[in-house]
């Protein structure tokens, strides 16, 4: 597994573990939160394959921008 998807994983697997709740509205901006990462982790990691040369960071940075933006925009956060 390369380096970019396990440090992915385990950011998915942080925000995860980090809520613990029965408030309805703490769940609910928890569950914004997870879904945002996981669409910019997502996101970055699709933008990193499209890019090449210099242009991969910046690929990367727009990939996990977009990602995050369309993953809270879904979750109509």
């Amino acid at each position: 597994m390369s380096k970019p998807i396990k440090a992915t994983l385990c950011c998915i697997a942080l925000v995860g573990a980090a809520v613990c709740t029965t408030n309805p509205a703490a769940e609910r901006e928890a569950s914004c939160l997870g879904g945002t990462v996981a669409g910019a982790a997502v996101g970055g990691l699709i933008g990193n394959q499209i890019g090449a040369g210099s242009g991969n960071a910046l690929a990367t940075a727009i990939g996990a921008m977009a990602g995050g933006a369309a993953a809270a925009t879904s979750m109509k956060c």
